[in-house]
């Protein structure tokens, strides 16, 4: 890649997943959705947020996470992967360094008693939740059950993709949904912030001006409907081709895009 980045005059490769929190493009719908969230935890049991592969959902978490008032919360990360709900108890207590026992009625037990004693609220964050197994998902609405307590003891971030959304429309989970009074939607970039991001990712990675031309810019929002991983993909792959090629402004022409 050395060829690359002195073709261009870059410091290190643009469009990558690693990217630090500070240099994260904050779009819009991102900003809004970190907003809404953070603004919920106060107050809400359960936070949805849903979005197409690739649009922004970790970034948006990550922007989140990284808000946190440390003194205040305890964030919580896992992923769904078939999770089943004596699993998510003994996860969320592992997290907050409690050994889990074996019974289930003791872990749930347990449970509720250290959360009540935490001196941080628990935030607990669960990306991909639409792979969560179906008793893992409804065991969430007893979770934040605390009898006749009326405060927010624990949150819980649900994060997936739109079919995350359509699972909870079934009547068995009508309990769970009338707790989720905070419900976020991403979806892709429109063309000015499309144009934005690739200016910005450039930016980042040691670049003043811009490779790509406005027509490729246009064209890449177009194909991409303004999704940033699918954005990344292409630009990715153009400034590789790019330097290869000699091409000192990327054009519309010299675009190649995944079928």
């Amino acid at each position: 890649m050395k060829n690359v980045l002195d073709y261009y005059g870059l410091t290190n490769m643009p469009f990558g997943k690693e990217i630090a929190v500070e240099d994260i493009f904050k779009t819009s719908q991102i900003n809004n959705s970190s907003a809404m969230i953070e603004l919920g935890l106060a107050n809400e049991d359960i936070i949805l947020l849903t979005g197409s592969v690739g649009c922004g959902k970790s970034v948006a978490l990550r922007m989140f996470t990284d808000n946190l008032d440390q003194n205040k919360y305890l964030p919580i990360y896992l992923r769904g992967n078939n999770m089943n709900q004596v699993e998510l108890y003994k996860f969320i207590l592992q997290e907050l360094k409690i050994e889990a026992p074996r019974s289930r009625i003791k872990v749930k037990t347990l449970y509720f008693r250290t959360v009540m004693e935490s001196s941080k609220k628990p935030v607990v964050i669960i990306d991909d939740a639409q792979d969560m197994a179906e008793e893992a998902l409804l065991s969430i609405k007893a979770m934040v059950n605390f009898d006749q307590d009326s405060a927010s003891r624990i949150c819980f971030v649900l994060a997936g993709q739109p079919e995350l959304r359509e699972t909870i429309r079934f009547s068995h989970f009508e309990s769970l949904r009338q707790r989720i009074k905070l419900s976020v939607h991403l979806s892709g970039m429109g063309l000015e912030e499309t144009c934005g991001y690739i200016d910005h990712s450039l930016k980042i990675a040691g670049r003043s001006s811009s490779i790509f031309s406005d027509s490729a810019k246009s064209e890449i929002y177009n194909r991409s409907e303004g999704i940033s991983r699918q954005v990344n993909k292409v630009c990715y792959q153009a400034i590789v081709n790019g330097a290869i090629n000699k091409c000192d402004i990327i054009d519309s022409k010299d675009l190649s895009f995944p079928d």
